[in-house]
C-alpha cells in the first residue's frame, strides 16, 4: 500500500469515527432537558446562577448560590428566560421558593448543592408542571471520555447550551472533570451525558479536588468541575432521618422514578 493510500485510508477512518449519527428524537431530549432549567434571581432583580427541576416540586442549584433556608426566601426562579427561533424573548414564568416546605443542602466545599421546594407563582402564565424535570439517580456514571452537555444561563443571560468541544476527561468519587465553555452564572447548571442522562451538577470553573483520567493518572488542572448526581443522591438518602414525613415523600418522588428519561414526562 502506497503512502498516499495509507493517508486516504486514515482519513476515511477518522471521518468514520467523528461522523456520529443520532435519532431525531435526540432533539426532543435536548428540548425536554432545557425546559426544566431556570435562572436563579435575587429579589433585588440581580441574577445569581442556574438551577433545574428534579421533580414536579423540587429545584436543585448550588449551595454557594442559595446558601440557607432563610436566604432562600429572597430568591425566585425564572423559567423560559430564553429566545425563540426568531430571537425574540419568550414569556417568562417565575416562582418563589418555599424552603419551609423542604430545604436540603451540602456545604460548598463538599457536594455544593441545595435542593429547595418551589412555592407560589409570582408572574407569567405557565404552570410548574409545564417545565418538566430531570431524573436524579445513583447509577454509576461513565469512566470513559464522553460529552458533558450543559444547559445554563452564563452571566445571567438567555439560556444557552454547551454542546461542542466538551468532554469528560477525569472521574472522582464525588466529581467529574470536563472541558466545556461556562461562565459566571453557569453555576448550578445540569450536566448531561451524550444520552441526555443527568450526570452532574456544575459548580466550579476549575477543579477543587482530584479526579482520575482513564489511564489512572490525575486529570488535567485546566478543566471545569461538576458534582456527580450519584454522590448527591447518596447524601440525600443520608439526610432522610432529619426530615418529616411530608419532606420524605417529596424526596422519594424525586428518587423513585425508573424511567430512563424522566425529563420527557410531566405529571
Amino acid at each position: 500500500m502506497s503512502l498516499s493510500d495509507k493517508k486516504n485510508r486514515q482519513m476515511r477512518i477518522n471521518k468514520k469515527n467523528t461522523n456520529k449519527l443520532s435519532d431525531i428524537s435526540y432533539l426532543d431530549l435536548v428540548q425536554a432537558a432545557a425546559s426544566s432549567v431556570g435562572r436563579v434571581v435575587h429579589d433585588t432583580y440581580s441574577w445569581q446562577g442556574t438551577g433545574f427541576m428534579i421533580s414536579d416540586r423540587l429545584f436543585m442549584t448550588n449551595k454557594h448560590i442559595i446558601f440557607d433556608p432563610i436566604g432562600a426566601k429572597d430568591f425566585f426562579v425564572e423559567f423560559n428566560y430564553e429566545l425563540n427561533d426568531m430571537k425574540i424573548p419568550k414569556s417568562i414564568t417565575a416562582f418563589a421558593l418555599s424552603p419551609e416546605t423542604l430545604f436540603v443542602s451540602s456545604p460548598d466545599y463538599y457536594l455544593d448543592f441545595s435542593i429547595v421546594a418551589i412555592g407560589t407563582r409570582i408572574c407569567g402564565e405557565g404552570d410548574l408542571v409545564d417545565f418538566g424535570y430531570s431524573r436524579i439517580s445513583n447509577k454509576d456514571m461513565p469512566t470513559k471520555p464522553e460529552g458533558a452537555n450543559i444547559i445554563h444561563h452564563p452571566r445571567g443571560g438567555y439560556k444557552q447550551i454547551t454542546k461542542l468541544q466538551n468532554q469528560i476527561v477525569a472521574v472522582g468519587p464525588d466529581v467529574l472533570h470536563y472541558y466545556a465553555d461556562t461562565d459566571v452564572g453557569s453555576s448550578g447548571a445540569p450536566v448531561f451525558n451524550d444520552n441526555w442522562d443527568l450526570i452532574a451538577l456544575h459548580h466550579w470553573g476549575a477543579p477543587t479536588r482530584t479526579a482520575y483520567a482513564p489511564n489512572g493518572e490525575p486529570g488535567p488542572n485546566d478543566t471545569k468541575e461538576g458534582v456527580r448526581i450519584s454522590a448527591i443522591v447518596e447524601k440525600i438518602n443520608q439526610e432522610k432521618d432529619r426530615m418529616n414525613q411530608k419532606q420524605i415523600a417529596l424526596i422519594e418522588k424525586a428518587l423513585s422514578c425508573d424511567h430512563t428519561h424522566l425529563n420527557l414526562l410531566k405529571d
